[in-house]
Order: C-alpha cells, then sequence, then structure tokens
C-alpha cells in the first residue's frame, strides 16, 4: 500500500510540475492557462503522448515530432525535481501532513518562479501575491518553533536582500539583484523563518558563485531564482546537520 501511495506521490509531482511549466511560462505574458501547448518553433499543437510528463520527453527523444527541433531539458528538469521534491517530502512528513502541505506550498512557488526567471529573468508579482497568504497561514498552523517564526524570517530575509540590492547597485553601477528576487525572499524567510533564512542565502550564493566559476559567465547576469530554490531546499532538508556538523569541528 505505501508503495501505492508513493507513485502516486511521484506521479502528482510530475503532472503539477508539468503544469507549474505552463504557468511559469505563460504568466509573464500574460497567456491564458487554459489554451493548447504547441510547439515553439512549429506551433505544432501537442497530442496526448507529448503531454506525458517527463516521460513524453524520453518518448520524442527530447526532440519536436514534427520540426525535429530539441526541447528544452528545463520541462522535463522541472517535472522530475516536482515530483522527487513531492515524494522525498512525502516520505519525511507522512506524519505531519499540515508541514507536508507546507512544503507542497513552497516547491509549488519556486518551480513556478524558477521557469519565469529561467526564461524571462523575472519573477512575476502575480504569483507571489497567490502564494503569500497561503504561506502566512500555514506557517502560523505549522510553525518551524513559535507561530512569529515565519513573519520573523520573511522581513529579515526581505530587509537583507534589499540591503544587498541597494548596495550592490551602488559598487557595481548596475543592478546587482532584481526586484523580484528581494520580493521572493519575504516569502522564503516566512517558509525557513530566521533560524534559516540566511543558511539558504549562503547556500544559494555559493550555488551561483559555482556556476560562474563553470561556465565562466562572470559578467552577464544570470537568473538567481534557482539558486534560491537550490539553497532553501538545503537549508530545510539538511541545515541543522550541516551546521551542527561544521560546528562540531571546533569543538
Amino acid at each position: 500500500m505505501d508503495y501505492f501511495f508513493y507513485v502516486y506521490i511521484f506521479a502528482l509531482g510530475l503532472i503539477l510540475g508539468s503544469f507549474y511549466n505552463v504557468v511559469g511560462i505563460r504568466v509573464p505574458n500574460k497567456e491564458s492557462l487554459l489554451g493548447r501547448s504547441s510547439c515553439p518553433h512549429c506551433s505544432r499543437q501537442l497530442t496526448a503522448l507529448d503531454l506525458i510528463p517527463f516521460f513524453g520527453y524520453i518518448f520524442l527523444g527530447g526532440k519536436c515530432k514534427s520540426c525535429k527541433r530539441p526541447i528544452s531539458i528545463k520541462y522535463p528538469l522541472m517535472e522530475l525535481l516536482t515530483g522527487l521534491l513531492f515524494l522525498v517530502s512525502f516520505v519525511i512528513y507522512r506524519d505531519n501532513m499540515i508541514e507536508y502541505i507546507v512544503i507542497v506550498i513552497f516547491v509549488s512557488l519556486m518551480v513556478i518562479v524558477s521557469v519565469s526567471d529561467l526564461y524571462y529573468k523575472i519573477v512575476p508579482d502575480i504569483i507571489l501575491l497567490i502564494f503569500f497568504p497561503a504561506l502566512v497561514i500555514l506557517r502560523i498552523y505549522s510553525p518551524i518553533e513559535h507561530w512569529y517564526d515565519g513573519l520573523i524570517g520573511g522581513m529579515l530575509g526581505f530587509s537583507f536582500m534589499y540591503v544587498i540590492g541597494i548596495y550592490g547597485k551602488k559598487m557595481f553601477k548596475k543592478e546587482a539583484l532584481g526586484g523580484g528576487d528581494i520580493k521572493l525572499y519575504f516569502l522564503v524567510g516566512l517558509f525557513l523563518g530566521y533560524q534559516n533564512v540566511f543558511l539558504s542565502l549562503f547556500f544559494a550564493a555559493f550555488a551561483g558563485l559555482v556556476h560562474a566559476i563553470v561556465t565562466g559567465n562572470r559578467e552577464r547576469m544570470v537568473p538567481f531564482v534557482p539558486f534560491i530554490f537550490f539553497g532553501s531546499m538545503v537549508a530545510y532538508f539538511v541545515g541543522d546537520i550541516l551546521v551542527d556538523w561544521y560546528v562540531g569541528l571546533f569543538i
């Protein structure tokens, strides 16, 4: 019976991940979410087989069936990531369903805004406004320790990123941090609480630095939300373990 639920949760994550791809791409362009998906190159409407989350990409060999142009690997990766995070979170929090709903809501938010940032380098305000009340209410019902931890974390995350944005712009003479990233960190802080919000920023910055070194891209502004997503997940799932390990090195 457990295996059935695991498969169901994973499949649900894949399906919702596919929908989040659509939301992240269409909302910034103010397009309807109800229209049929099509190939961005030849405009061929996708069939039911094409639309199977993750596995459709494999069946098609990563190419459009009509024009043979490559399909962006971002689509299946986001679907797979959503499915895996839904599944892992369920395994960990199956006895605490409120916390599981919290992580599902947060993952949903981060997948959508990551897609928008990857494609357009923006974080739609409407997405943040939709998820904001849900995270506030859920964090009060399922607090990290105290009901106000999330609110403090949100204010700290927003304030710190705002200061970084101002001084970064003065130092580099150009926008060093997008306004969407700054506003997003209020929701990240709501989710993580003040205990882990700065830890998430450390891991996000570290991942961004590694990306810049590996790709050699140190000048062009890159989407930062995927790194925020990564940092938040590391801080949430293993942050305490890593901090205890690090402190133990000096004790």
